[in-house]
């Protein structure tokens, strides 16, 4: 019986030292995110470049559905900038890239790849809290949400063929939040 107790505290203290070291790694992490962010950007914008011709060609609207209010939103320090970040990067994953997924196998494929990085962003700005410390809603990010429905199915033409300024838009973020 006493072995028995005692494996039990060994077990137990194994997993403390296993949690302890994961959040040592996720510290450093993020003690290292400023410095691997430009590489981030960098597989964003290679990504959406392999879909961003198709995007731009079907895209025949002359206005744009990322306005400089949005940018506004992102440059602006505290909850606003962060939530507008928040919400526009749910917007892609939830709204857009579901429908831009459904232009044939290659265009999917390019379009889920491009997902898989920004959900990897997304994972990677909330476990640093430092970057995305938010929940309120951005007025700019619902107009762009307003707009995007109201143009039916060229909205995902316009906010695919717009996703490098998103991609612009996250980097003036985040250059605004290392300078903190």
């Amino acid at each position: 019986m006493p072995s028995a107790a005692l494996l039990c505290c060994l077990v137990f203290l194994a997993g403390v030292g296993a949690s302890r070291d994961r959040g040592t790694q996720s510290e450093n992490s993020c003690t290292h995110f400023p410095t691997s962010l430009p590489h981030m950007l960098h597989e964003l914008r290679a990504a959406f470049s392999r879909v961003k011709t198709f995007f731009q060609m079907k895209d025949q609207l002359d206005n744009m559905l990322l306005n400089g209010s949005l940018l506004e939103d992102f440059k602006l320090r505290g909850y606003l900038g962060c939530q507008a970040l928040s919400e526009m990067i749910q917007f892609y994953l939830e709204e857009v890239m579901p429908q831009a997924e459904n232009h044939g196998p290659d265009i999917k494929e390019h379009v889920n790849s491009l997902g898989e990085k920004l959900k990897t962003l997304r994972v990677r700005l909330r476990r640093c809290h430092r970057f995305l410390p938010c929940e309120n809603k951005s007025k700019a990010v619902e107009q762009v949400k307003s707009a995007f429905s109201k143009l039916q199915e060229k909205g995902v033409y316009k906010a695919m063929s717009e996703f490098d300024i998103f991609i612009n838009y996250v980097e003036a973020y985040m250059t605004t939040k290392m300078k903190n």
